[in-house]
C-alpha cells in the first residue's frame, strides 16, 4: 500500500506538469535567451559556454528575466511518455491512484504524437535532439541537432507507446531510428572494433 501523502504528492505535480503543457527549462538552455540571441556575443565560444555556465550555476532563476521561453525538450517528452505507460499499467492491473485506464491511454496517445512531431528533419531515421543551442568546451551543436542518447531515450518511450496503444506508427517511428545510427552518425576506430559518435557533427 502506498503512503497517501506519496499518492497525493505525485499527483499534484502529475496535475502541474499537464496544466504546463509538459513544458519546461533546462540548465542548460541558456542560449535560448532573446537578450542573448540579439548581440554579436551569441557568434562568441567563450561567450555562450559562459552565459551557459552562468544559467546552469546561478541560485536565482533568471530565465523569465533574460526572456529565456519554457519549451519542449524531446528527451523530456519521452521520458513523460514512458513514465505515463508505466501508469498505464499500474491501471491496468486495478489500481487508479493515478488515472484510469481509460485517461492514461488518452494521454499516452497525445504524448507519443507530440514526441513524433519534434522529431529531427533530414535524417535516415527517427531521431531527437534538444531544444536549444549547446556548447562545450570543445564544439557547438545547434539546437535540433539529433544525438544519440536522446533518440535512445525517445525510441524507447515510443516502443512503450506501441505496447500500451498498439498503434503501429509508434513501432515503426521507434524501429526506423536504428537507420539513424547506422546511416547517419560517424564510426569511430578503436582498435579492431568502432565506437559511434554522440551526433552527426562529432
Amino acid at each position: 500500500m502506498v503512503n497517501p501523502v506519496i499518492i497525493k504528492s505525485f499527483n499534484s505535480l502529475k496535475l502541474y506538469c499537464e496544466v504546463g503543457n509538459f513544458k519546461g527549462w533546462d540548465p542548460y538552455d541558456g542560449l535560448n535567451s532573446e537578450i542573448f540571441q540579439a548581440t554579436p556575443l551569441k557568434h562568441w565560444r567563450f561567450a555562450r559556454l559562459a552565459w551557459i555556465q552562468a544559467f546552469k550555476r546561478n541560485p536565482v532563476n533568471l530565465r523569465k528575466l533574460l526572456l529565456i521561453p519554457k519549451g519542449h525538450n524531446p528527451k523530456g517528452i519521452g521520458l513523460f511518455l514512458t513514465g505515463y505507460c508505466n501508469l498505464y499499467k499500474i491501471a491496468a492491473s486495478g489500481k487508479n491512484s493515478f488515472g484510469t485506464t481509460d485517461e492514461l491511454k488518452k494521454r499516452v496517445t497525445e504524448l507519443a504524437e507530440l514526441l513524433i512531431s519534434l522529431q529531427s528533419k533530414g535524417y535516415a531515421g527517427a531521431c531527437w535532439g534538444y531544444n536549444f543551442d549547446w556548447q562545450n568546451r570543445v564544439f557547438f551543436q545547434p539546437k535540433h541537432t539529433p544525438t544519440v542518447v536522446a533518440t535512445s531515450f525517445c525510441a524507447d518511450a515510443l516502443f512503450n507507446a506501441y505496447e500500451v496503444t498498439g498503434n503501429k506508427k509508434y513501432l515503426e517511428t521507434a524501429l526506423s531510428s536504428a537507420n539513424f545510427v547506422m546511416k547517419d552518425l560517424n564510426r569511430i576506430k578503436c582498435g579492431e572494433n568502432f565506437l559511434f559518435s554522440y551526433s552527426p557533427l562529432d
